[in-house]
């Protein structure tokens, strides 16, 4: 099995372990106000950070991916940053700032070939404006970046396939 299928299935497992997790928590979902998502996101990450760990035997997450160690990603596995933003639906730069720190990680000579992205509802469709198409076609053309948005929900999964809109 090569590198990039081998992160694809993790890839693929590690959204598998969110997705329960979620299942599991569902009053992760009412939509809070930011500064009071702040503890439950956190918690979140803990909890999922835990599940994985014991799925893998690796941390893959909390990597540092630039310089000193003060450029983290919430997980690296393989070629692939996922970063946990359940918020992208909001205008908050969360996007554009997972997509400046995994372009960062390339120039730091870290084989980036994918970002994705964990989300809450709605963030499928915020992301489907045509600002943010548009950094995500210059990410690909320029930087070899494929991004992914996976919007979970209560009852089911949407992954954002990018090269279809395009096509």
């Amino acid at each position: 099995m090569t590198e990039p299928e081998a992160t694809d299935e993790i890839v693929d497992q590690f959204a598998r372990i969110a997705s329960t997790l979620i299942a599991d928590w569902p009053r992760y979902f009412p939509m809070l106000a930011q500064s009071e998502a702040v503890h439950p996101l956190r918690a979140f990450k803990a909890e999922l950070r835990s599940r994985a760990f014991a799925e893998f035997c690796v941390d893959y997450a909390n990597k540092s991916v630039c310089g000193d160690n003060s450029l983290r990603v919430d997980y690296y596995i393989g070629t692939t940053i996922v970063q946990i933003a359940m918020d992208l639906r909001n205008l908050n730069g969360e996007f554009e700032q997972g997509i400046l720190r995994a372009i960062m990680a390339q120039a730091a000579c870290h084989k980036v070939t994918r970002l994705v992205f964990f989300a809450k509802s709605g963030a499928r469709a915020r992301c489907n404006t045509p600002p943010r198409k548009a950094l995500i076609a210059w990410a690909e053309m320029e930087h070899g970046l494929q991004i992914e948005i996976r919007e979970f929900g209560i009852t089911a999964e949407c992954i954002l396939d990018t090269t279809e809109d395009r096509a």
